[in-house]
């Protein structure tokens, strides 16, 4: 390892302390939406993963918020400018490039014909544990593995649902267990013993935003996948930050809300 690179345990550590482990849900947090609208912010964010766009559709209601995230999935031409927001297409994140064309719009008039209210779809998926989450959410057209966590994840942060995760879910995943595996490599023992030491480590320190318990798997989890990007620099303390604010600029009243919520820029 190089020795300018910071260790898993100092990294994670600094991910913490800047809040930038992720800082999207330290924002929704601490911006304190009215639930129904937290819930169709959650909903849209799920879909297109994008700050902005999220908070657009948290202001819409019954009817409005699908005709807006039918036009999202459609995303043609005129686009968002119309209605004077900061893009001329429906942007949507690396993360959910996927979720686009003729699938995508098949998606969001499932979960329209489905649920009706959109609020609805998130109670739907209010349930005791990450894998009944996961079962859940699978019936949702374009809904993997991946979206499923995170959408367990925010609803536990960010919703402050009782959410328990699976202990090993670092090794579940492919990112985090690649890591995992490295440091194994590097520090001797298995990918298990390293999450193990993670685990005990980072137990306490109490997890962002509500501080209202230790970091557990799915903080860990974060850290191992953001950590293994750090390594092939790809990742630095405050990218997130640094990429998602901007993201919120020009995107109506809840984005200028969340973005009053978002953690400062770090200092690379």
């Amino acid at each position: 390892m190089n020795s300018d690179k910071m260790d898993i345990i100092e990294f994670g550590e600094a991910l913490l302390r800047t809040r930038d482990l992720d800082p999207v849900y330290c924002a929704v947090h601490d911006a304190k939406l009215p639930r129904d609208q937290l819930y169709r912010w959650l909903l849209a964010y799920w879909c297109f993963y994008h700050v902005g766009v999220a908070s657009f559709m948290s202001e819409q209601k019954g009817g409005s918020y699908w005709d807006f995230m039918a036009e999202a999935a459609e995303n043609k031409p005129p686009g968002p400018h119309i209605y004077k927001l900061p893009s001329d297409r429906w942007p949507r994140a690396a993360e959910r490039r996927h979720f686009r064309g003729a699938k995508c719009v098949e998606a969001v008039k499932q979960l329209r014909d489905t649920y009706g209210k959109p609020e609805l779809a998130v109670r739907d998926l209010i349930l005791p544990s990450e894998k009944a989450i996961l079962r859940k959410i699978k019936d949702w057209y374009l809904f993997g593995p991946w979206i499923g966590f995170k959408a367990a994840d925010m609803l536990e942060r960010c919703a402050g649902a009782k959410v328990s995760f699976d202990e090993g879910l670092g090794l579940i995943y492919s990112e985090p267990r690649k890591t995992l595996d490295l440091l194994a490599e590097r520090n001797g023992g298995t990918a298990e013993d390293q999450w193990k030491l993670l685990l005990k480590h980072f137990s306490k320190i109490q997890a962002p935003p509500a501080l209202d318990r230790g970091c557990g798997p799915s903080e860990c989890e974060t850290v191992a996948c953001k950590y293994g990007s750090y390594l092939n620099g790809h990742y630095w303390v405050g990218k997130d930050i640094h990429e998602q604010r901007p993201a919120l600029k020009g995107w109506g009243k809840t984005a200028e809300k969340i973005l009053k919520s978002y953690p400062e820029e770090v200092e690379r």
